[in-house]
């Protein structure tokens, strides 16, 4: 599977997800964080955006967001999460384990998938899509979810570069035979707890 081809094109299509502000509808709003949706031109469902201010510099939170050292410690809808793969020094392939969620409605899913680091002047992001890996065949264990271009990013605030705002695009395909009306109840809150303990995790690790 040629990872590097596919990284650039996710890179590409990210950075305008991020730069397009148009078309978005919020959804849910929480202290310095909301979620915002549209539909997806990727798949039959929704694209998520998240956009929260952090009270930390974008090189501190950043690491946060992908890393199995710190993302482990602090994210509380995960199982598992690990590299199975590196590819080269900023892109790997990943394979995460969900715990249910949306009080049972959602049973674990598993994601494999990449994810590539790249930088704009000042703009920190990962770029993942699912892809297939021989050390990760489905499994009875869990549902395959799938996951379309997604990423995390963060950038110093212009009037305070010791404080950053995060973005998140997210666009997953948990499978299985939920119904889309579950889907849209359980995402908003998931993606507000992400936040949440998030800045958690980076107090208590600092």
């Amino acid at each position: 599977m040629e990872y590097k081809k596919i990284s650039e094109e996710v890179s590409k299509k990210i950075l305008a997800y991020i730069k397009d502000t148009s078309g978005w509808t919020e959804i849910k709003k929480g202290k310095h964080i909301t979620v915002s949706v549209r539909p997806s031109t990727d798949y039959p469902g929704n694209i998520y955006r998240v956009e929260a201010t952090m009270e930390q510099p974008a090189e501190k939170v950043f690491p946060f967001m992908y890393l199995p050292e710190y993302r482990t410690k602090w994210d509380k809808s995960l199982q598992s999460y690990k590299i199975v793969e590196t590819i080269d020094q900023d892109t790997y392939i990943y394979h995460s384990v969900t715990h249910s969620f949306g009080l049972g409605l959602v049973p674990p899913r598993d994601f494999v998938y990449l994810v590539h680091i790249k930088k704009y002047n000042g703009l920190l992001t990962t770029n993942s899509t699912s892809v297939d890996h021989y050390k990760c065949p489905p499994c009875r264990s869990y549902v395959r979810g799938q996951t379309f271009p997604s990423s995390y990013a963060c950038y110093p605030l212009p009037e305070n570069p010791n404080h950053c705002r995060m973005i998140a695009i997210i666009q997953a395909d948990l499978g299985g035979m939920l119904l889309p009306s579950v889907i849209q109840s359980v995402m908003p809150t998931s993606l507000m707890n992400l936040i949440t303990d998030c800045r958690a995790g980076i107090k208590a690790l600092k």
